[in-house]
């Protein structure tokens, strides 16, 4: 485990809170659904000898602030991720999102597309572009109808059961190992994450219908495809879990390339070291 940088912004209402571990080219993480910014420190510390990675927990999540948990804002999340850049002394960076984090790629690089050297997509929940997008579309909707009428824990135990259909064992396994590489990590005095049912009702009633009924600007992308790299895990193609679709239809629609990465939706917990062996070559070979 590397040692670690960390810090706190203030933007437009909000303290975003971030770790900065290596030293080299600057490399941003934005973690998906959650927001939570060490989810990606294993993947971190694998690329430290190479990269100044940056992660960040997203405003309204984790260890950051929600003075406006109302006010979601996909635009607002981009120019959150510019904001850090900006603190951590860099104008522009490699970028890796991951699921809703991938749609605040996608988002940032139209808007600022100066602060991105190359951006990878991972897996992301696009409902209008999956082989089934009504099915999906209901069924994020029935999510947030849950968090109305029961409560979001309920609604996101629906969320996290059904987004993966039955097929949850990896995630799961991802999860329980990240955890346990979790203890290692020094607290932050002062620093604690926001109470999770408050996190799950942000991220059921604010994020949910947003981030997956996004429509993201194709014309935009295809002006910047050399700068996009979309991926699945190997687990999801094979398994056909919708998000791999996705990820294949945007590279499709935008002429730009797709990838393979090892594992499921969030493989970069346990399965780092052969994530940083792929992403190394996606960032700084240049691309046939």
């Amino acid at each position: 485990m590397n040692t670690r940088i960390t810090g706190v912004i203030h933007t437009e209402g909000d303290d975003l809170f971030y770790k900065i571990t290596g030293d080299g080219l600057p490399l941003i993480m934005i973690p998906g659904g959650g927001g939570d910014g060490d989810s990606f420190l294993p993947l971190a510390d694998e690329l430290a000898g190479k990269f100044k990675v940056i992660t960040y927990d997203r405003r309204a999540n984790a260890r950051s602030t929600a003075n406006q948990p109302g006010n979601f804002s996909i635009t607002q999340h981009s120019r959150d991720v510019l904001a850090v850049l900006n603190a951590v002394g860099e104008e522009s960076a490699y970028v890796l999102g991951n699921s809703s984090g991938g749609v605040i790629a996608m988002e940032l690089v139209k808007n600022f597309p100066d602060a991105v050297r190359m951006a990878i997509i991972h897996e992301p929940p696009l409902a209008n572009f999956a082989d089934d997008p009504a099915r999906w579309l209901k069924f994020f909707d029935d999510c947030y109808q849950v968090a109305v009428s029961k409560g979001s824990a309920k609604a996101a135990t629906k969320f996290g059961m059904g987004v993966m259909g039955r097929k949850t064992i990896a995630p799961l396994l991802s999860d329980i190992r990240l955890k346990l590489y979790l203890l290692r990590e020094p607290k932050q005095p002062g620093v604690a994450p926001m109470p999770q049912s408050l996190a799950d009702d942000i991220f059921i009633k604010q994020e949910l219908i947003q981030v997956t009924s996004y429509i993201p600007d194709l014309e935009a992308l295809r002006t910047y495809k050399d700068k996009l790299i979309f991926a699945a895990g190997d687990w999801t193609v094979k398994h056909k879990v919708w998000f791999a679709e996705v990820a294949q239809k945007l590279a499709h629609e935008t002429d730009s390339t797709f990838v393979t990465l090892p594992g499921a939706h969030v493989s970069f917990m346990d399965k780092a070291r052969k994530w940083a062996e792929i992403l190394e070559v996606c960032y700084t070979e240049p691309r046939k």
